[in-house]
């Protein structure tokens, strides 16, 4: 074994040099009756959809974008939550050509997502209003409210809605628009496929692109305990890498999924327990908190023998805490790890009763990835060292969309060259990887990247305010929570958490979270360094102090 804090796993087998689109295609062939998605809302019935129906409703979709002038390459926004409509929407602009924007708008006046259309120069894009009209304000702020003042892009929602003000169509209606004797591109292994959104250093969004070749090659880098799964179930926003419906999708499984706001609310960890025993659910994507509320339930929850066979979750450190969930609501667990931008990058093995998770534990590299730990000044360290963890893949992303000074900073000047995932760690002398923490001050809350510094540039805006900022404080449940620190000679913290609330989105937000912080505490004075900064560090431990979470 290496000294050297260096691990390679090769890839499990030859990449195939394919498109998700032919896939898709494939899948609509062999297996057109197998249920691709099935819907359990919240409130309503079961809805689901074949492979064989997915494919024929895209076609019309894609064939509708080309007709309306979507180019190859062009990017179409994509936003709303989780819903049969959303991924027929999702598949139609692969199939066109063009790029899936994905966006995860915070602010209830949708400055963010503005910015991202505008440098994406995006000028198609889906959305869907939600229940009751719940998103149409989001939807509405996209656009000027200014009269005589042209809309800046073309809208097909994904449902009826109420509106008067914005020009529309109903994806329901352009399935008698679009032309039948319209040709699809063809479409290359190394095109755009994807943007993600991700949480910048600046407050704004970063744009992660990947393209149709890492998602096909992702295949391979699967556990091979997944790979037989045929009912899985997964209710992460369609929007973050980690609830891609594509995935699923290539592998020809029934995916099942909720709403993402259920597993935020009062008995909903019952609610999603029932859903996966009534579809008799192999194995679920849940993250750390919904394990946690798990073993909370577990005297509360009914014992009739089902049993998943796995539960993969990952998104935060995680501990042996969540061993308790094997035995009485699965046979076993994995724990994974990766980002927007380095996509997967190691998992552990098969967790069973009786075994120990070492804090921060997650394991080798999944195929075709490469793992090193650095110290500042990038050069290796010995294993058992901890540092910066960095990573090598054909999985990584391509690139941060219009911003070449970033994505610079991202990686090495290596060639190949490395990714900077801003992670600390180390790896171990038997092969595995434990995560230690961030680099930055980023809040992992359920899995959720926060900035402390978008919510401080908020903040400040108040009248009032003289100084403020964001820590992350302990939580049990969520790993760690946002935490508001100010100082103002006149407002309250109930003063400040409602301007807040005012300008989040909060459980409406896609994952039922958003950014809104829970906690609000009001200073005289921060705490100081010695070069007369505030001391972050004494800040947090103040905070968790005053918080009774310390």
């Amino acid at each position: 074994m290496s000294t050297v804090s260096y691990l390679h796993n090769p890839p499990s087998g030859s990449y195939q040099y394919i498109t998700i689109n032919d896939v898709i295609k494939k899948n609509a062939e062999i297996i057109p009756n197998t249920e691709a998605f099935v819907y359990r809302p919240a409130d309503g019935p079961r809805q689901s959809i074949t492979y064989g129906e997915l494919y024929k409703r895209a076609v019309v979709v894609a064939r509708f974008l080309v007709s309306s002038g979507v180019q190859k390459q062009d990017m179409v926004g994509l936003f709303g939550p989780n819903t049969l409509a959303r991924i027929v929407a999702e598949f139609g602009i692969i199939l066109s050509g063009a790029v899936v924007l994905q966006l995860n708008i915070e602010y209830k006046n949708a400055e963010d997502a503005i910015d991202i259309l505008d440098k994406s120069k995006c000028e198609m894009m889906f959305a869907d209003p939600g229940n009751n009209d719940q998103y149409l304000s989001i939807i509405e702020s996209l656009e000027t409210s200014e009269e005589n003042n042209p809309q800046r892009r073309q809208y097909i929602l994904l449902r009826e809605t109420k509106s008067t003000r914005l020009i529309h169509k109903v994806i329901d209606e352009i399935t008698t628009q679009a032309e039948d004797d319209v040709i699809l591109p063809k479409v290359n292994p190394e095109d755009d496929a994807f943007v993600f959104t991700t949480s910048g250093s600046t407050g704004k969004p970063k744009l992660v692109v990947h393209s149709q070749f890492f998602m096909t090659i992702s295949l391979k880098a699967i556990p091979d305990a997944t790979t037989g799964i045929k009912i899985l179930y997964n209710d992460r926003p369609f929007c973050w890498i980690g609830g891609s419906v594509v995935m699923s999708s290539m592998l020809g499984q029934t995916r099942v999924f909720t709403d993402p706001t259920m597993g935020t609310t009062e008995n909903g960890i019952k609610k999603i327990w029932d859903i996966m025993r009534e579809e008799d659910v192999m194995t679920s994507s849940l993250m750390p908190y919904h394990i946690y509320d798990l073993i909370k339930e577990a005297t509360s929850i009914p014992d009739d023998g089902y049993r998943l066979e796995m539960i993969a979750s990952g998104g935060q450190i995680v501990d042996n805490f969540y061993t308790q969930v094997i035995g009485r609501f699965c046979r076993s667990i994995i724990i994974g790890y990766g980002s927007s931008e380095a996509a997967g990058v190691s998992y552990s093995m098969l967790i069973k009763e009786g075994d120990f998770i070492e804090t921060g534990k997650i394991g080798p590299p999944i195929p075709g990835v490469e793992i090193r730990i650095v110290d500042d000044d990038g050069c290796i360290v010995a294993t058992e060292t901890h540092g910066n963890i960095q990573v090598r893949s054909a999985l990584l992303m391509k690139r941060y969309h219009m911003d070449t000074a970033l994505t610079s900073a991202m990686f090495t000047n290596d060639r190949p060259p490395w990714l900077k995932t801003g992670d600390i760690g180390l790896l171990t002398s038997s092969g595995d990887l434990i995560v230690q923490g961030r680099t930055s001050d980023t809040i992992a809350r359920g899995g959720r990247k926060i900035l402390p510094g978008a919510i401080d540039d908020l903040v400040k805006k108040m009248e009032g305010i003289r100084d403020v900022v964001t820590v992350a404080v302990p939580d049990t449940r969520m790993y760690e929570e946002a935490c508001v620190c100010y100082i103002s000679s006149e407002l309250t913290p109930a003063e400040v958490q409602s301007y807040c609330e005012n300008n989040f989105i909060n459980k409406v937000s896609l994952d039922g979270m958003g950014s809104m912080p829970r906690y609000f505490l009001k200073f005289n004075e921060f705490p100081t360094a010695f070069t007369g900064k505030t001391d972050k560090k004494k800040l947090k431990t103040e905070a968790a102090r005053r918080l009774n979470l310390d």
